[in-house]
Formats: C-alpha cells, structure tokens, sequence
C-alpha cells in the first residue's frame, strides 16, 4: 500500500472497501497492523481509510514535539488529497481526541464520529506511565516484560486470563518497533492536551465510547466529555478496558454500524 506527501509529511496509508468513506484514527503508539484485524469485516460496509499517525508505524518520523493541531491537521489534509468530502470518523484514545480537534477545526469533514476512550485532559497517571516506558526502553529491559507492564492499564482482568488473550496479545505487543523519537511526539501532543475550555463549542452528532474496566482512561473521563457536549451519547462496554475494540469486536462493530448509517 502507498505513502502519500501530506502536510508535507510521507504517510503510510490504506483506503479499501465499498461503501461511504469511514475514517479511522488509531491510538497511541500504535499502527495499522495492530487495527488491521478489527478494520476487516468493516470494508464490507465502508470504504476504509486506515492510516499511520505521524512519528509510528511506517509513516515519517519528524522532530518532536508534537501537537494534537498537527496531528489533526495530518488526517485533514490526507482526507482532501484523497478527495474525501466528509466521512464517518472512529477514533481510539489519542485518536479521538485528533478526532475531538477535527470536530472543532474542520467540522465540514465529519458526517459522524466515534470518540472510544477518550477524555479532556489525560490523567496524570498514564502520563507517569508514558515518561517511565522510554527509560525502560533505555535499560534495554526485555521488549516482553516491558509489554507485560503495559498490559494491565490496557485490557481487563477477563480478556489477560484468558491464556489466548494474553499470548496474542503479548506477541502483537513485543513485536511491535516503536521509534524513540516519534514516541516522544506523540507523548508530548498527548501530555499537553485539554479541550476542557473549548470543547463545548463542538456541534457534529458524536457517540462516545467507554470500557467499563478501563484503567487507563477511566469511565469519569468519558463522562467529563459527554457532560460538555451538546449532541452526545455515552455507550459503556461491559466486562472492557481501554482496549474495547479488541476485547469486544462484535459488540463494537454492532455499534458502528448503528451509528453510522
């Protein structure tokens, strides 16, 4: 699949499927491979634009800092030499609060969005997590421990006790090449976030999205943003963390295909 120069970066991205455009904005420190499996079943019903954010992945890596403006500006601009009008947009953690952003700055793009796990302001705790994960890389401590850290923030106690669940999961995650420098851009646009002042002025018809478990960005952060959002609705995943979409396809793609039609 091809890169394309936009916003005068090279990004790695995918379109495939039939149907109107659905845009997905994957999370933190992620890339296309780990949406890949979820985004499948999906092209039946859309054309999927599947992308690698700025600094992760096999798009360019450029100097941090960061910003969540650039980061939006990135999909924006994507979007336009792709010739997408608007779209259904989804995004996960730092790809809903891109997709918050979009809301604000480019609302003529957005026919209807998906915020999953997202929030107004990280909470400190993760952002403990995000300076402690480069200093391990530092050490050099062993990729696989390092995953076994993360994981607990990330699914729930259900999904890890499953003994598929945890060996997928722990491959996917220790084979993944995560670039120090794109780690700290992405790190820093996250950590300097807050849409707490202006998040209110948001109009597009938004569904939000919260696993019930979720450690990372707990419940009552999802329920900060739908207070402040005028046309919302709070759909909660049971027995789910942060990583919904993972630990319940089905259900998550139930809702997608509710919402989006």
């Amino acid at each position: 699949m091809p890169h394309i120069k936009a916003n005068n970066i090279n990004i790695y991205y995918e379109y495939e499927g039939d149907g109107p455009p659905l845009v997905i904005i994957g999370g933190f420190a992620s890339d296309h491979k780990l949406l890949k499996e979820f985004v499948e079943p999906l092209k039946k019903r859309f054309k999927v634009l599947l992308m690698d954010l700025r600094g992760l992945g096999d798009s360019e890596v450029t100097p941090p800092p960061y910003s969540i403006d650039l980061l939006a500006k990135d999909v924006f601009e994507l979007m336009n030499i792709l010739n997408i009008e608007n779209a259904y947009i989804y995004g996960h953690s730092l790809g809903s609060i891109i997709l918050q952003t979009m809301c604000l700055n480019y609302p003529q793009k957005i026919k209807k969005a998906i915020l999953s796990a997202t929030f107004l302001k990280i909470p400190y705790t993760i952002q403990m997590l995000f300076e402690l994960v480069p200093k391990l890389f530092e050490i050099k401590l062993d990729q696989d421990i390092i995953s076994k850290i993360i994981m607990p923030w990330l699914y729930s106690s259900d999904y890890l006790k499953n003994q598929d669940n945890f060996k997928n999961t722990l491959d996917s995650m220790s084979k993944r090449e995560i670039n120090p420098k794109g780690y700290e851009g992405q790190s820093f646009a996250l950590t300097n976030f807050d849409s707490t002042n202006w998040i209110s002025k948001i109009n597009s018809e938004i569904l939000i999205l919260a696993g019930r478990e979720d450690v990372d960005t707990p419940l009552y952060c999802a329920e900060e943003v739908h207070k402040k959002l005028k046309n919302s609705k709070l759909k909660i995943i049971e027995n789910a963390a942060h990583m919904m979409y993972k630990e319940k396809p089905d259900e998550v793609y139930k809702i997608i295909l509710d919402f989006f039609k």
